[in-house]
């Protein structure tokens, strides 16, 4: 497992800042979609939650290969851009604990819905995906 620097945590816990997360299901299919609720809840493991009791594409892709990639961007007027690239492995989900009560008191008071789960994942590493890092790998 890979440790995010502060950096990177702060950014994926910056509510305001877009997060997509991409898998692939055991035939090849791939699966990108965003995901507004994803946060760093320690320095290596992203959560988010689900709302549709898993049956998206995203959790089917998860529980099938488990593999998945998570960009979060801050993308201002002018240069320089803050993206970073998390590479990890879906680890559990979640139903009860504090991380879910956590995950649905914020998106009950937020938005009004009530969470079926919160999924997480173990980080496995990051890249800068700003262009002037190139790709860079930070852990």
């Amino acid at each position: 497992m890979a440790k995010m620097p502060k950096e990177v945590i702060a950014l994926f816990q910056d509510a305001s800042v877009p997060k997509m997360v991409a898998t692939v299901g055991r035939n090849g299919e791939l699966n990108v979609t965003p995901k507004t609720s994803m946060t760093a809840i320690d320095d290596e493991t992203l959560a988010f939650a689900d709302l549709y009791g898993r049956t998206t594409r995203t959790f089917k892709n998860l529980e099938e290969t488990k593999k998945v990639a998570i960009v979060a961007m801050k993308i201002p007027v002018a240069p320089p851009f803050t993206t970073y690239q998390v590479k990890g492995t879906f680890s559990s989900y979640l139903t009860s604990g504090p991380v879910f009560e956590q995950f649905a008191k914020a998106l009950k008071d937020a938005m009004g819905v009530t969470i079926s789960g919160v999924g997480t994942v173990k980080v496995e590493s990051i890249y800068s995906q700003a262009p002037q890092d190139k790709g860079k790998l930070l852990a």
